[in-house]
């Protein structure tokens, strides 16, 4: 900010104010006891701000007429992100449902219904069936929805940006069809993992968010062609956590359980799907241009 005009403190400069910021003129005024100073982000609009002054105090500055707001804007650019990562918007978009259901519920009716595992409350403990005779039952969906359920807004928001950002480049780069694969095998691979270490009532994309990770970094390492382009940051960074939270760094910040099992599971999916996909199903080879 560099300081351009001084101006009595007389002068009401809330219609100047408002003009100059209409134009997108970035400005701050600063009150003093004898006068106020005008400061202003970029030199370059100083010949613009001199001349609207002089319109100003002169009585002929010419207000712009500030555009109506297209609310429906957002729902435009909502349904065009919908056409362009169709699966990413619908995983998201269940998890967000699914999350809000479970949310506003007294009792875990509903909650009971997506677990690995139907339950019941009995007393202070939990009656459910093993998982086994779920399967058989025909209850087939519980293998994949834990994914979809979170508990808390943190952690929906979370997992949800991560799930964006690279299901839309998996989608992008490759196909709907890619991500399809990998949501369900590494998903039903976590889920399936948590449980075995003992727990039924875990949920979250995280694990899924791990095989995204997994596959997008060994991709481009097995791959003759590189597509994704993971900073190698980013993918240090969730390591980091993901070993945190191994060693109980979460729950001692108060995050409570952490589904461990899940993301590690996720991880090891994710990075054997991509060697996979590359050496044993030759997609990665350089001579394939259509994903």
């Amino acid at each position: 900010m560099i300081k351009v005009l001084e101006l009595p403190t007389d002068k009401d400069l809330a219609e100047l104010s408002r003009e100059l910021w209409v134009r997108k003129i970035g400005h701050q005024i600063r009150q003093g006891d004898t006068k106020q100073e005008i400061f202003l982000a970029n030199p370059k609009d100083y010949p613009q701000l001199l001349a609207l002054v002089q319109d100003w105090q002169s009585g002929t500055l010419a207000y712009t007429v500030e555009p109506e707001k297209d609310y429906s804007d957002g729902l435009r650019k909502g349904l065009m992100s919908m056409k362009q990562w169709p699966l990413t918007a619908i995983i998201l978009l269940i998890s967000g449902l699914l999350t809000a259901l479970i949310s506003f519920e007294p009792n875990p009716n509903w909650l009971a219904h997506f677990t690995i595992v139907p339950f019941e409350q009995v007393n202070r403990g939990l009656a459910y069936l093993p998982l086994w005779s779920t399967l058989q039952g025909g209850e087939i969906w519980r293998l994949i929805t834990p994914a979809f359920l979170h508990f808390g807004i943190m952690h929906l928001i979370f997992n949800s940006l991560w799930v964006w950002e690279m299901g839309r480049l998996i989608e992008r780069q490759q196909s709907s069809g890619h991500l399809a694969v990998l949501f369900l095998v590494s998903g039903i691979i976590a889920n399936l993992a948590q449980y075995i270490a003992g727990d039924i009532l875990f949920g979250g994309l995280s694990g899924v968010v791990y095989a995204l990770l997994g596959y997008c970094w060994f991709w481009d390492r097995f791959a003759a062609r590189p597509q994704f382009f993971i900073r190698k940051p980013v993918f240090i960074i969730l390591l980091v956590w993901l070993v945190f939270c191994l060693v109980g760094g979460a729950s001692m910040l108060g995050f409570g359980g952490v589904a461990n099992a899940a993301h590690v599971a996720g991880l090891v999916s994710g990075s054997i799907w991509a060697l996979v996909s590359v050496k044993l199903l030759g997609k990665g080879r350089s001579n394939r241009h259509s994903y």
